[in-house]
């Protein structure tokens, strides 16, 4: 049985305040998390490896229903996500799946023709048709559904 507490909640932030927000929150002892992946970025004189939100403005936090308002004292926190007048939750087993995709289970290296693999964050079995060196398009079991997503690096 999961409790109302054991629920992630959202957190909208203001645009590119992602891991700052994450860090007030850090230091106010609220468990947070911000999926994220690496990013090579090339300018004319150097590369560099840059962490990029994969959900952007958007922050997850596991805090106590008596403590929600604790997230307004950052500066970064624009409001709590909304869904149908009710704050939007998140199932316990969503996260993980967000953070093993995070983790980088999927690598291109890994993912040849016909290889069967649980797809990240929707959690559905299904086969590679083509993976190329950022992006993976795979078929559901049931045949019904081509699926695109991007590779964490």
């Amino acid at each position: 049985m999961i409790f109302r507490q054991d629920y992630w909640q959202v957190v909208k932030v203001k645009p590119g305040c992602e891991f700052k927000a994450q860090s007030d929150f850090q230091s106010m002892n609220v468990e947070t998390f911000v999926p994220f992946t690496h990013e090579i970025r090339q300018w004319s004189d150097r590369k560099k490896k840059l962490k990029k939100c994969l959900i952007p403005r958007h922050v997850f936090v596991k805090i106590d229903p008596k403590d929600e308002r604790v997230v307004y004292s950052s500066k970064y926190v624009l409001s709590y996500l909304n869904v149908h007048g009710k704050r939007a939750r998140v199932w316990p087993f969503e996260i993980d799946r967000l953070k093993d995709y995070c983790q980088g289970l999927h690598n291109s290296a890994d993912l040849a023709q016909g290889t069967s693999l649980r797809t990240p964050v929707l959690g559905v079995n299904s086969t590679v048709l083509k993976a190329s060196k950022s992006y993976c398009h795979a078929l559901s079991e049931c045949g019904r559904f081509n699926i695109k997503f991007k590779l964490a690096s």
